[in-house]
């Protein structure tokens, strides 16, 4: 709000008696602070924050307190501003410390902007001399923000919490600044039964937080109609209408203002107030629902009847519809006929919905493929369920595209489809919706199963190692071997033609375990063979 420092709050006020002799000797003010907005005419001043012109006045003396910085000098010329004569309302000692003690009717614990914020003596932060203060804004009943003058010190604002241990004494009520009424509110619409009243315009200086309304008829609050508008019925028919309006702000009086009255309500007729609406979106088979609208008064029947395009759906006399496949495309509409004894009919028609959509499918199951993908292996769909139920037709996708001639609810996986994923489409018609695409999850990329056979070759001074992969459909075998024993690679060799050659390290005389793993390719699996070899 305001970026303030911390500075000592004035606790020293010395009035001019009315003797005018000297002023008794200051009390020393406290060590205690609270939180300062601003200091100083001019620094108040560029931060926003005014001294209603005391700094022109500050020279005179107002209730006969000491002119200058003072802060009973400064309290008395913001309550002389506000319209109270110069001349101070109480008798005896005009120290900050007597203000409350002198004005107990006026006093209270309530703070309200434009009232004296007073601080006894010696209620921190005040001085033996006491305090006061003008209230420029209550923030809340436990916050406030005040301006003010010190003696031997300067003007000022402050913000002030209940919290801080500086909160004040009491608050003296000389004269509080109210809300005044700029504009009296005004009532428009038909006075009419039936009719709807809007109340508006109301305005108050400075401008409140909330503004309420009460609606009167011949000067007598009607219950509950509290709002800025007003429907009115049958018990206001040959009255007068007008609206209080009552603002309320923070830290101010409420203040209330009475509108000029209506004339005499007069009888009202049987009137549509709310024009019939079809809730409901317009599909086969999804129902629609018309609402009536609104009415005053009350009809005694309601008659529906339902069109297509502007023609009449003959069998369509009630408030509800499901759309048929043959009004695909339509626009639909429903004409409310309002019937009252005493009343002449009245029709509403409620306004022509978009176009009817073909129905759509909910998917209850969805579609799934199970199998192992790989080559030899048969593929099985569960087609899913769906709802309403609908005429299914399947086809078998590799990466997307479709295969010619897979049609069933299983799938023979064959070399021709390694690498590829697999997966089932189910289609889904049905007279009047919108055909139904649900794909099944694909399955992993068809891989054949490797064999790994291997051949020791032994030198003059070292062993190799021959490695063959072969994969039934994949000719060669291409990809990466890891060689390894134990934790310790030996070789990561690339297959060619399917082989591979290892020189084996030299290792301590024995049987030892060599570990020969194929890292899998876009269409062979991994695999891993164990082998022993005697050393040396």
């Amino acid at each position: 709000m305001f970026a303030g420092t911390r500075v000592l709050l004035s606790s020293v006020c010395v009035l001019l008696a009315a003797s005018l002799v000297a002023p008794a000797a200051a009390a020393p003010e406290t060590a205690r602070t609270t939180t300062t907005l601003c200091v100083g005419y001019t620094g108040c001043e560029r931060a926003g924050m005014g001294n209603a012109g005391y700094r022109a006045e500050s020279g005179k003396m107002w209730w006969r307190m000491y002119s200058g910085h003072n802060c009973t000098n400064y309290a008395a010329y913001r309550v002389v501003k506000a319209g109270l004569p110069n001349t101070r309302p109480w008798t005896g000692s005009g120290n900050a410390s007597n203000w409350g003690p002198a004005n107990p009717k006026i006093r209270d614990a309530v703070p309200m902007v434009g009232a004296i914020a007073w601080w006894a003596a010696n209620h921190p932060p005040a001085g033996s001399a006491g305090h006061v203060a003008y209230v420029e804004k209550v923030v809340s009943d436990s916050e406030i923000i005040v301006s003010q003058d010190s003696w031997g010190g300067d003007f000022s604002w402050a913000r002030i919490t209940r919290s801080s241990g500086r909160w004040p004494t009491g608050f003296l009520h000389f004269k509080d600044v109210v809300l005044t009424s700029t504009a009296v509110p005004t009532v428009s619409g038909t006075p009419r039964v039936g009719s709807t009243l809007t109340a508006a315009g109301a305005a108050w200086t400075p401008a409140p937080a909330t503004v309420t309304y009460q609606w009167r008829a011949d000067g007598v609050n009607i219950p509950q109609a509290t709002a800025a508008t007003f429907v009115l019925g049958l018990p206001q028919q040959g009255k007068r209408i007008s609206v209080v309006a009552t603002a309320k702000g923070l830290g101010y009086p409420t203040a209330t203002v009475e509108s000029a009255a209506t004339a005499p309500v007069e009888p009202g007729a049987l009137t549509n107030t709310v024009a019939p609406a079809i809730v409901g979106q317009p599909q086969v088979d999804s129902t629609l629902t018309a609402t009536p609208g609104s009415w005053n008064p009350v009809p005694t029947t309601l008659v529906y009847k339902w069109f297509a395009d502007g023609e009449r759906i003959r069998a369509a006399t009630t408030p509800t519809l499901t759309p048929v496949p043959a009004l695909v495309g339509k626009q639909l509409t429903v004409r409310v006929t309002a019937r009252k004894e005493g009343y002449d009919p009245v029709r509403s028609t409620a306004p022509a919905s978009v176009p009817v959509a073909p129905g759509s499918f909910t998917v209850v199951q969805p579609p799934t493929v199970t199998g192992t993908a790989q080559p030899g292996q048969t593929l099985t769909l569960d087609p899913g369920s769906y709802a309403p139920a609908g005429e299914l037709s399947v086809a078998w996708l590799r990466d997307g595209a479709p295969v010619d001639g897979a049609t069933g609810t299983t799938y023979p996986l064959t070399t021709a489809d390694l690498g590829a994923s697999l997966t089932a489409q189910v289609t889904v018609t049905r007279p009047g919706y919108e055909t139904l695409a649900a794909p099944a999850a694909a399955t992993a990329p068809v891989r054949a199963v490797p064999t790994i056979t291997t051949e020791v070759v032994r030198g003059t001074h070292r062993v190799r190692l021959a490695v063959t992969v072969t994969a039934d459909g994949v000719q060669p075998v291409t990809g990466t071997l890891v060689v390894s024993h134990g934790r310790q690679v030996i070789e990561e060799p690339t297959l060619r033609d399917g082989t591979a050659r290892v020189l084996l390290p030299e290792l301590r005389s024995g049987l030892r375990t060599i570990r020969v793993r194929y890292v899998e390719s876009d269409t062979v699996l991994g695999a891993l063979l164990k082998r022993t070899v005697r050393f040396p």
